[in-house]
Parts: C-alpha cells; structure tokens; sequence
C-alpha cells in the first residue's frame, strides 16, 4: 500500500476495542482505512516526490595505520616500521593500504515515487482508482527495489441495497547482492570482523584484494566489495487483494451484510553465485587460492492465497434518550501456502541464469502449509445520552491450529464509560470542560504456533539403507513430539483511563493505566537429547506473562487569525514480568535469562566495577582475605574488574547478574506544528530513556577491523584509557561493561510545505510543494550505532537504518 492510498490510521490497544477481532489481535490491532469516491465532480489527483537517502549512522572504524599499531600489540611484529610508514604516507596502496570498506558498499541512494489517483460519483455510486510508481536505488550498492501498484473501489447504492468492491495488486522487483546483507556471513558482518583496513578493496591489476604485504593469508580475509558485486540475488513478488461485499437494509436499522475477501501472493528469487568467487590473488596477479568451480544457480518460487468470508447482522437504534447498537457475526478465514526450490551447479558460463543450463548436482525441495480459523462473535453497545457508555463483546474462535480437544475458546470483553461533565452538577464547568472516565476488561487469543503444532510431522529423506546395493531409499521420518493437550494462549487485559478536555477542546489529554496478563503462554522448552535424539521439542503451555505500565498524551490547538498551531506530547512506561515458567525458576540461554520475577530476555552477565589501574587494584581480596583471580588467572593491569558476587576468590560464570534487559524504561513523543497563510510545517519527535545495547567489540580476535574508540585503550602510557587492555579473551566476556546506554531523541518527521489555491482559470483546485525529512536528527550519547537498530547483535551486522530528504508535490485538478 502507498502513503497516497491512506486515508487514516487507528490503533486499537485495550482488549474491549481489539476484541472484536479475535486472536488476530492479541497485540494490539492496526486498522488503515483507504480513500474512497465522494459524490460529486470528479477528481483527479496527483502526487510525486524525489528523496536523497543515506544511513543515519555508520561505524567509524580505524584506519589502516592505526589498525597495525593496534595489530601489533596482540601480534607483534605484524608490521614492521618500514610498513607502517607506507600505512602512514599512503606510497604503496597496492600493498598497504587504507581502505574505508563503509565506504567501499555505501552510496548515496534515491528514490522517485508518482501517484494519480481519479475519484467522483452520485450519490448512489462513488468510485475511486489510483495507480502508483517508485523506483529506489538503495544505500547500499547493487539494492534496489521498484514497485508498482493499482487500487480501485467501487461502492453503490440500489433501494435497499448496498454493494462494494475492492480491488489492489502491486509487483515488486528487488534487486540484492548474491551473499546476504546482514546476519551471519552477511555483507555488514564481513566489515566488522574479516575486513583489513590494510587491504585494498581492488589491486591495480583489478582483481579484488585479499592480503596486504605483511600478511600473505588468504583464508583469513574476506572482501565485502566482492561479496556485493560477484553474483546476484533478484526477487520478483506479486500481491493481488480484492474484497466484495453485499448489503441489504432489512428493516428499521437491521442490516445484513456478506463479504468475500480473497488475496493471493507469489514470489519468484533467483540466486547465483558465480565460478570465481572464492578464487583468491595477490597485488601481483599470483593465484593465492583456487575459486570454487561449482558455480550455482537457486531458483526459489513460493505461493500463498488467503479467503475470508464473513457475514454481519447489525441493528441501530435511537429510543429517546436511549441508543442501541448490535452485531452478530460469522467468519472464516483458510489460508495454503506451497514454497519449491531448484538448484543446479556446472554452469559452462556465468551468463546462464536458468536452471538448464546446468550440467551437475541438481537439487530439489518443497514444502506446503494451511491453517483455517473460524469465528462467531457478537457485541452489543449501549448509549444513554451520551453520558452512560457499555459495551459487551464475545468471540467464539476455533483453529485448525489446535487439537480436537481444545480448537475452540470463547474470548469475552467489557468496558464501561461516564461522561461525568454531562452530569447536572457539572452544567456550569462543561462549557469550557469535557471529562470521562473508562474501564474495560478483556480476554484475547493467540494461535501463532505454526500450523502443526498439536501433532507429529514427518519429513522425506533419501538417506536410508535397506540393502546391499549401497543405494539410499527415500522414506520419512518423524521430526517434531506431538502433543495433543495445548490450548488457547490467552491474554487478559485490563485499562482504567480518564479523558479530559478545556476550552473547547483546545487542550485534551488522556490517561491511562493498563495491566496486560498472557497465560498459557505456548513455548517449546528444552528436553534431554536422550529423550528427543533429532526431534524438536513439543509446544506446551507453560508460561505467564505480565505487562503492566501507563500512558499519558496531551495536546493543544489553537488560531488566531492566519496563524494555528498545535503540540502534542505522550509517554508510556511498561513494566515487563515473568510470573510463571512451566515450573522452572529459570532459564539461561547464552547472554540472556528468563527468570521468574524479572523481564524476558534480561542480560545476564558478569558486573564490570571498573579497569585495573593499580597495584592497588590488582591485590584486592574478598572477605576472606583471599586474592580476586578471574578465572583462575591472575589479572593485569589494563583487564577489566568484575564483581565477585559469590565472594569466593574467583570470576566465573557463578558470578553473573542480570545487569539490565532490552525494554525502555519510558517511551515518548512529541509532535509541533502550525500554519500561516498557505504556509504550514509539522514536526513529529521521538525517544526513549533507560535503555541500553549491547556494544561488543573483541579485545583479542583481530581478523577485522575495531571502531575508533580503541584508540583511547588502555596502556602503560594511557593508564586512564576508557577501554581495556588487548590480547586478553577474557576480557570479550559479556558483561556490563560492553553495556551502552541508548536513550535518544530522533526528529522523526519534518515537513514544510507551501499551497497555491489560487489556479482555478487553469483548471486546478490547488497545488502544495514541500519539503519533508525522516531521521534528520538524532541526539544520543551512542557511539556508533544507531540507538533504533532492531538486531540483537553488538556487531552492527544489518542493514543501516536511512535517513532521507525529499521534495514533492501534490497536484489537485
């Protein structure tokens, strides 16, 4: 869906107004409304806008000369000084060199997008179509995306009847790099850990660079430069939505309406990887390594297809004072999926890109899926003089996700409201007063499982011997543990909130406090390998969870002759609680803990207390008296100082705490703006404060490259250095000293535009110019990384996040 296409965009948070919608809703739902024809002339609208795109942060990374100091502290003699000087005075690049690899896969990228849309009607028929267009050259080379999209809708009107058609499609045509962005082996780890600063990206001879004049080991370095350009990933993807709906009003505000909503998607990758591309040389042309002669072709093609029937009973009623409004309704929903993947090697060129030009190795795989879900659900709300407000929701949900014994659960909700200021003693304060209060009180589902969650699946194999003739036999073999007594992973939800408004509205804010309980929580625990051998752990309902917090927005508006303005502010604080694990009190997985008591994924780590600065430092004891060894080593200056939480004499992992966990304290955000004449410009703010990321960097792996910080480490002549000493692997253990604080502010949004309305002899109705910016402006005290990033790694391995600059217009005929 393009930006042009929207109408608004509600969120619906507390269980009674999610409820409605069933399991799909469960955190939270999302609904986007879409334009639609008016009755009237018609309208032709159009939209376009140019944007300059570039990543909000980028690690600054050593350069070359600092990097073989650096090297030659954990490796001495690395690079001897006549090498440091061709480092430091850049005389023979080919050798020595100071390659900036940001640099090297990074780009300026930019983006075109155009829009026309033509809408009108009667008063018993308004349609609406709308085409769109972009076309995006990524941040990082050899991305790129280009899309095309179409929507139309068509509502009437006959008598007592009602019909609707909605129609929408786009392709996608994404173009990547052959090896992947980010995640293990991607392109973005390759920088921070296989690549030299000392290498370049291209010898002068042309071929990539692998090794530099002291360091002729060709397995250990990668080249990201290579990586993007040699093979290639192209994705194609088509999406089709269409819904139809028929309506017909019975009698006296009952109504009856029928939909069919079908949605189908198909995706078509192909993924090669060329003969040469482990081939590896040095600055003279000599082979250093032999590239890999199985050049490969993945052709990967995936399809999915979605129906939904629903049918609604409504009734609408005013009694005087009295207003009723009713539904009763029945869905279904079935949705198959099917994915088929074939590669072959052995390509005579690498200018073939279909599979038969491949002459070995073929291989083949497939897999399907299909989950149906069927609802009945009813509501009922009451109005007394708009002062009294019930409402009554329930939800009758069955999944083919769940066993026979358990595929259905009822999910009911609750809320109630007073407009206190409608009262008769507050008649003299509701001129400039408006106030309400809330409760609401709900149950929601949760189905996402999977699709065979209940019951064993088996997978095909041809890896099976039956007789003498050495020949694998197909066959299958079970992979998961059934388990046919898991139920409905449920949420209770509860919201108390007050509404209040002064001045006619002018200043409105809202509060609310919310309690969110998931029981039953469906998880696949960990069994001893002896029960499981290669089976993967049943689901079962073994986990509770408690989200518990606060909300408070504000807003004002106001005018005074060509001048408005408006400002808005709002934060939330969440609370995140385990309160029940299946029996167990805890669960370590690597860095992190799920403990009872605390939040989901807490750091669990050593307690960094300082650096070893002293001798002083170094002979510190526990309470016995006893020397504080790490690991039952001796520490030295320069090493990082832990916590001996135990107090036995010796850091080991005994002595980890959970020092933190990933959830913001508060979350905020602000919006200001205002308008003068046909000038107006809005600006939209956010952050978050008592968050912290994980900000590794290894003191003693040295394959690729460490951002600037390391340039104040510790040493004999920086004894106050803010990082530790090299070349001790104790010190990459995770603990709170790799721990950053990542509070931010970040200018979202900013917009200025200008509009002309005066143009009506030249057949437009107006035209808006403006200027608009995403992630202008970032404050934070995190070096290096961009405090938004989702990945949980410290090593910066996804794809950065943008931040643009536009100028578009907006053309009304």
């Amino acid at each position: 869906m393009s930006y042009p296409e929207l109408r608004y965009i509600s969120i619906l948070k507390d269980a009674a107004s999610a409820a409605i919608y069933g399991v799909r809703a469960a955190n939270g739902v999302i609904l986007i409304t879409t334009k639609k024809g008016s009755a009237g002339s018609v309208k032709v609208n159009y939209g376009g806008s140019y944007s300059i795109q570039s990543a909000t942060v980028l690690p600054k990374f050593l350069n070359s000369y600092d990097w073989a100091i650096m090297r030659n502290e954990t490796n001495p003699g690395s690079y001897d000084q006549a090498a440091l000087e061709k480092l430091k005075n850049g005389s023979d690049p080919d050798h020595y060199a100071n390659t900036d690899w940001m640099d090297e896969i990074m780009q300026t990228g930019h983006m075109q997008q155009h829009s026309l849309s033509v809408s009108g009607g009667s008063e018993n028929v308004q349609f609406m179509t709308s085409i769109n267009y972009s076309d995006q050259k990524g941040i990082m080379k050899e991305t790129g995306v280009r899309k095309l999209g179409f929507r139309s809708n068509v509502n009437s009107k006959y008598k007592r009847f009602s019909f609707g058609l909605n129609i929408a499609g786009n392709f996608n045509d994404v173009t990547a790099p052959g090896k992947n962005v980010a995640g293990e082996g991607g392109v973005m780890r390759l920088i921070s850990w296989f690549a030299r600063p000392t290498v370049p990206s291209r010898y002068t001879n042309g071929h990539y660079g692998y090794v530099d004049g002291s360091n002729k080991d060709a397995e250990a370095f990668k080249n990201p430069l290579e990586a993007i350009n040699l093979g290639y990933n192209k994705n194609n993807a088509w999406r089709f939505n269409g819904k139809a709906t028929i309506g017909i009003d019975i009698y006296d505000g009952l109504k009856f309406q029928t939909s069919y909503a079908y949605t189908f998607y198909n995706k078509a990758t192909k993924s090669y990887s060329p003969s040469d591309i482990d081939a590896r040389y040095d600055a003279e042309g000599n082979m250093l390594k032999v590239g890999s002669v199985n050049n490969q072709l993945t052709d990967y093609r995936y399809r999915e297809t979605m129906w939904t029937n629903e049918n609604l009973l409504t009734y609408n009623k005013r009694f005087g004072l009295h207003t009723i409004n009713a539904l009763a309704g029945h869905s279904i929903i079935g949705y198959d999926e099917e994915g088929l993947t074939a590669s072959k090697q052995g390509f005579p060129t690498n200018n073939i890109y279909e599979l038969d030009g491949g002459t070995k190795n073929p291989n083949t795989g497939g897999n399907a899926g299909a989950y149906r879900l069927q609802s009945f659900f009813g509501r009922i709300q009451y109005d007394y003089d708009n002062k009294y407000l019930f409402e009554f929701n329930v939800r009758h949900d069955g999944s083919s996700r769940m066993p026979k014994s358990h595929r259905y659960a009822t999910f009911p909700s609750v809320s109630l409201g007073w407009v206190f200021t409608s009262e008769k003693f507050m008649e003299d304060q509701s001129k400039w007063l408006f106030g309400k209060l809330r409760f609401s009180w709900g149950k929601l589902g949760n189905q996402e499982i999977g699709n065979y969650p209940y019951t064993a699946t088996y997978a095909a194999s041809g890896n099976y011997y039956f007789d003498q003739s050495g020949t694998p036999q197909a066959g299958l073999i079970q992979n998961s543990v059934p388990n046919e007594n898991i139920k409905w992973e449920t949420t209770r939800s509860v919201n108390i909130g007050i509404d209040l408004g002064f001045f006619n509205n002018k200043v409105t804010t809202s509060f609310d406090w919310f309690d969110r309980k998931t029981s039953d929580i469906l998880m696949q625990l960990s069994m001893p390998g002896t029960f499981l051998g290669l089976l993967s752990a049943p689901y079962q309902n073994v986990g509770e969870v408690r989200n518990r917090g606060w909300e408070w927005s504000a807003n004002y508006q106001d005018h005074r002759g060509d001048f408005g303005w408006y400002a808005g502010f709002n934060v939330t604080h969440v609370k995140n609680e385990i309160l029940y694990m299946g029996g167990l009190d805890e669960r370590i997985s690597g860095e992190t803990i799920n403990r009872v008591g605390d939040a989901i994924g807490s750091y669990y780590a050593y307690k960094a207390i300082g650096i070893y600065r002293t001798e002083a430092d170094l002979n510190r004891t526990n309470s016995k008296g006893e020397k504080i060894k790490q690991n039952g080593i001796e520490p030295k200056l320069g090493d990082i100082m832990y916590q001996d939480t135990n107090d036995d004499g010796n850091i080991t992992p005994d002595d980890r705490v959970i020092i933190g966990n990933p959830f913001p304290k508060y979350s905020f955000g602000f919006n200001i703006g205002g308008s003068w004449k046909n000038f107006d410009l809005s600006t939209l703010w956010q952050g978050v404060t008592g968050i912290y990321r994980y900000n590794w960097e290894s003191t003693s792996d040295w394959q690729g490259n460490r951002t600037d910080r390391w340039l104040d480490r510790w040493s004999e002549s920086n004894p106050n250095g803010s990082m530790p000493r090299l070349g001790y692997n104790f010190n990459d253990t995770f603990s709170s000293f790799w721990l950053s604080k990542a509070d931010y502010l970040r200018l979202k949004n900013l917009e200025v535009g200008y509009t002309f309305d005066q143009l009506a002899k030249w057949g437009v109705s107006k035209v808006r110019v403006y200027f608009a910016a995403t992630n202008l402006l970032t404050l934070t005290s995190l070096d290096n990384y961009d405090p938004e990033k989702t990945s949980g790694d410290s090593r910066n391995d996804i794809h950065p996040n943008m931040k643009s600059v536009s100028f578009g217009v907006n053309i009304n005929f």
